[in-house]
Parts: C-alpha cells; sequence; structure tokens
C-alpha cells in the first residue's frame, strides 16, 4: 500500500506544473500557441489543450475546470462560436470560458455581444482577459506569486 501512495504522490507533483484547456471548436495553432504562452506567463504553469469532439466529453475534459471557446474572425466566427456555446450548454454544464483568438484578429472583433448573449441566454460566463478567467478558475494553491 505505501509504494501505491508513494507512486501517486510521486506522479501528483509531477502533474503541479501542468494545467489542460479544454477547447470547443477548433482553433487556429497560432491562437493555441498564444493562448497556451499568454496563459503560461501569467500562472507558471505549462498548459496543453484537449480539444472536444463533437457530442463527446472525456472524464479528463469533464473534471478540467479550464475551458476556452474558439471565436474565430469576423461575423460569420462570433455565430459559430455561438451556435457551438449554445450546443454544449444542452448537454454540459459548461464552467467559465475563455475566448480563444487568433493573435492576429484579436483586437478586430467586439466580443461584448457574445459575452452578454452567451451570459443571458445560455447562462454560460465568457472571459476576454486571461488574468481574469484565470483568477476566477485557478485554485489560488496554484497560482504564480
Amino acid at each position: 500500500m505505501n509504494d501505491q501512495a508513494a507512486g501517486l504522490r510521486a506522479y501528483a507533483s509531477q502533474r503541479r506544473d501542468k494545467a489542460a484547456l479544454v477547447t470547443i471548436g477548433h482553433p487556429s495553432p497560432q491562437a493555441v500557441t498564444a493562448t497556451c504562452e499568454r496563459l503560461a506567463s501569467l500562472s507558471g504553469l505549462t498548459w496543453e489543450t484537449l480539444p472536444l469532439a463533437v457530442g463527446e466529453v472525456t472524464a479528463a475534459q469533464r473534471s478540467s475546470p479550464h475551458w476556452g471557446v474558439w471565436v474565430a474572425p469576423g461575423a460569420e466566427g462570433l455565430q459559430r462560436a455561438y451556435r457551438e456555446l449554445k450546443q454544449w450548454s444542452q448537454r454540459e454544464r459548461l464552467p467559465r470560458l475563455l475566448v480563444i483568438r487568433d493573435p492576429a484578429s484579436a483586437g478586430d472583433m467586439p466580443l461584448g455581444n457574445l459575452v452578454d448573449t452567451a451570459r443571458r441566454f445560455l447562462a454560460v460566463e465568457l472571459y476576454v482577459d486571461a488574468a481574469e478567467w484565470l483568477a476566477q478558475t485557478l485554485p489560488s494553491s496554484e497560482r504564480r506569486s
């Protein structure tokens, strides 16, 4: 029994510096890289993404408090993100979500309507600011001092 407990403690200690971001939608590689780098600089953790398959959530994804939604550039991107949020919110109780955007077009899209509409009609909280999102989702014991 001691060997098993020691093994679990060793595994847990290795995982303390890592976090997973479950993603709704299909973010571009540039968006994933930029988002993970930003989260790492704010939290001190190494981030990996766990993309959701349509209609399927794994136990690892469901247990993660860190979720994000891809918002592609333009009006179509906003509409697609809302549709995906609506579909997922009908199947799952969604945690607070970080908005993931392409770094090249991040400033081009006002997201206030999407944030307000998701909150009002879907009861989903979206965060555009990664620091604010981390403050709401990352346990204080894991935050960078």
